[in-house]
C-alpha cells in the first residue's frame, strides 16, 4: 500500500514560509559583482520603520514628505523623498528644513552669486573670479561670431557615441553659430550608432587609456587615445545632419598627430575629390594638418608612418561652437592626471578649449557607500593638469547621474551613488572650479526609472539613450545659458 503524503503538505507549506520569512535576517549577497536582492517576504505590507522613526521625531520632516508623497509614490513604489543619511556625511539643514550636506554648505557659503531661474539647475561657479571659473567660457561664446569656441566633454560609457553632446553641440550652434561634430578619435567602437557621423577606418592600432597593456605615458593626452598606423591606414569621416542637421558638414577638418621624425606623408581627399598632401616631418610636439572648404565628407590616409603616433580627424567650423565628446568606456578619468605636461601645453596650442566638462562617475560609483578618497585625489590630479596647462580655459564638474538598484523596497538611487555625488563637491571646492549637479536635474530619485519607462535610458538604470541625451543637454544647455545670460 502507497503512503500518503497529503497529511504532510501543511507541515512542507508552514516549514517552507518559515524559511522564507528567516531569510530576511539573511544580509544581501553579491557574486562577482552582481548584488542580489534582499529576500523579503513581507516587503509589500512592511512599514519602514527607520522612516516612520525620524518623521515621527521631525514635524519640520513630516510636513516635506506629506507635501512630497503626492509626486514621489505615484510611479511602482517610488521610495519616500527622505535623503538616507550616509556614513561619513554631514547633514544639516538650512532655513526652510531642507537637509542637506555639509558640502552644499560650504557651496552656499564659497560660490558666487548664482543666478535661478524657474526649472532649471543653476551652475555654481567657486572659481572666485579666477580662469577656471565659468566666466571666461562665458566671454568667449560672446565673440563667438568672429572666432571657433570649443569645448571638450570628457566622459565614461554614459556619453559614448555622441550621445547628449550632440543635442548639446547642435543648441549652442543654433544660438552662437557653427557646424561640424568636432574632433573624433580615428577609430571607434561606437562609430556603427552614432548619429552624428559615418566613421569608416582602416590599417590603425588602437592604444587606450584605460587598457595599460602596451600604453605609452609618453603619449598620452587628453583625449585617452593614441593610434600606430600601417602604411595606406585611412580613416573618413561623414557628416550625418539627419537628427542633428548641423552636423551635415563642417567648414575645415584636421588631422592630429605627435611629433616625430620621418619621412611619410598624410593625404586628404575632401568631397570625394579634392587631394591635398602634408608632409609629417613638419610635426611639432603635437601637429596637425588641416584642410578648408565646404566639407561634407573627408578621407585622411598615411604613406611611410614609420613609428609616429597619430591622435584624431575632426569637422570643425571656422567660427561658431565646437563640441568635442571624449567619450571613453569604463574610465574614471585617471588618464588626465598622468599626461605630460608638455602634451597637455602643446594640445591645447594645436586645439585650445574654452571650456572642459568632466563627466565620470558610472565606474566609480557602485552599491555601497564609499569616501571616495582615491577618486577625489585623482580627478583633483586631473583639474589641476588642465588648470596649469590649459590657462584660460573653465572647468566644469558634473556630477554623477542617477543611477538605481532595485530592493525589496523598490527602486532606490545605489547609496554609492550619492557618496559619489558628495565627492564630486569636494573636488569642485577643492578646485576652485564649477559644479552642476546633474542628479538633481534629472529629478533625483526615481528619475532614470521613469526615463526608462520613457524609452530614454536602457534598462540597465544607468546609461541613457539619444532620446535621454537629448534631455539631458537640454538641462545642461538651459544651465550653460542661464549663467551666460547673467555674466
Amino acid at each position: 500500500m502507497e503512503k500518503d503524503y497529503l497529511k504532510k503538505v501543511p507541515l512542507i507549506v508552514l516549514t517552507a514560509i518559515f524559511v522564507l520569512l528567516a531569510m530576511y535576517w539573511i544580509p544581501p549577497l553579491a557574486v562577482g559583482g552582481w548584488h542580489m536582492r534582499k529576500i523579503d517576504l513581507l516587503a509589500d505590507v512592511r512599514s519602514d520603520s527607520a522612516v516612520n522613526q525620524l518623521i515621527a521625531s521631525d514635524s519640520t520632516l513630516a510636513s516635506v514628505i506629506m507635501a512630497s508623497d503626492s509626486t514621489a509614490l505615484n510611479d511602482d513604489k517610488m521610495p519616500d523623498s527622505v535623503p538616507p543619511v550616509l556614513e561619513g556625511s554631514h547633514l544639516t539643514r538650512d532655513k526652510s528644513g531642507k537637509l542637506i550636506t555639509m558640502e552644499d554648505s560650504i557651496i552656499n557659503a564659497k560660490a558666487e552669486v548664482t543666478e535661478t531661474r524657474s526649472g532649471v539647475t543653476s551652475i555654481i561657479d567657486m572659481s572666485n573670479g579666477a580662469p577656471c571659473g565659468m566666466s571666461s567660457f562665458y566671454n568667449a561664446l560672446a565673440m563667438a561670431s568672429g572666432r571657433p569656441v570649443r569645448i571638450a566633454v570628457i566622459g565614461d560609457s554614459f556619453i559614448e557615441g555622441d550621445i547628449m553632446t550632440s543635442k548639446l553641440r547642435e543648441l549652442l550652434q543654433q544660438r552662437f553659430g557653427g557646424k561640424g561634430v568636432g574632433y573624433l578619435p580615428i577609430t571607434s567602437i561606437t562609430a556603427g550608432f552614432s548619429r552624428t557621423c559615418k566613421q569608416t577606418f582602416s590599417g590603425w592600432t588602437q592604444h587606450k587609456a584605460v587598457d595599460r597593456t602596451g600604453y605609452v605615458d609618453t603619449y598620452n593626452n587628453i583625449t585617452g587615445n593614441y593610434f600606430n598606423a600601417s602604411n595606406g591606414a585611412w580613416v573618413s569621416l561623414t557628416g550625418l545632419g539627419g537628427h542633428y542637421p548641423l552636423a551635415g558638414s563642417c567648414n575645415s577638418s584636421s588631422f592630429y598627430f605627435l611629433g616625430g621624425a620621418g619621412s611619410g606623408y598624410v593625404t586628404a581627399v575632401v568631397n570625394g575629390t579634392d587631394s591635398t598632401y602634408f608632409p609629417l616631418s613638419t610635426a611639432s610636439t603635437v601637429g596637425h594638418a588641416t584642410v578648408h572648404g565646404n566639407i561634407k565628407t573627408v578621407k585622411w590616409m598615411v604613406r611611410d608612418p614609420g613609428n609616429m603616433v597619430f591622435l584624431g580627424a575632426s569637422m570643425d567650423c571656422d567660427n561658431g561652437v565646437i563640441v568635442d565628446n571624449f567619450a571613453m568606456r569604463s574610465s574614471s578619468g585617471h588618464h588626465l592626471s598622468r599626461v605630460p605636461a608638455s602634451t597637455m601645453n602643446a594640445f591645447n596650442q594645436a586645439r585650445h578649449y574654452d571650456l572642459v566638462i568632466i563627466m565620470y562617475g558610472l565606474n566609480v560609483a557602485g552599491h555601497n557607500n564609499s569616501a571616495y578618497t582615491a577618486y577625489c585625489k585623482t580627478v583633483t590630479a586631473a583639474i589641476n593638469n588642465i588648470k596649469s596647462n590649459m590657462p584660460g580655459t573653465s572647468v566644469l564638474v558634473v556630477g554623477c547621474s542617477d543611477r538605481e538598484e532595485r530592493t525589496s523596497t523598490g527602486w532606490h538611487t545605489m547609496k554609492g551613488v550619492l557618496g559619489l555625488i558628495q565627492a564630486q563637491k569636494r573636488v569642485a571646492i577643492d578646485c576652485n572650479v564649477a559644479f552642476w549637479d546633474l542628479y538633481s536635474a534629472m529629478g533625483g530619485e526615481g528619475s532614470i526609472v521613469k526615463m526608462v519607462r520613457n524609452g530614454e535610458a536602457s534598462k540597465d538604470y544607468t546609461h541613457i539613450t539619444y532620446k535621454g541625451g537629448d534631455r539631458i543637454a537640454r538641462y545642461l544647455y538651459d544651465a550653460l545659458m542661464l549663467g551666460y545670460d547673467n555674466r
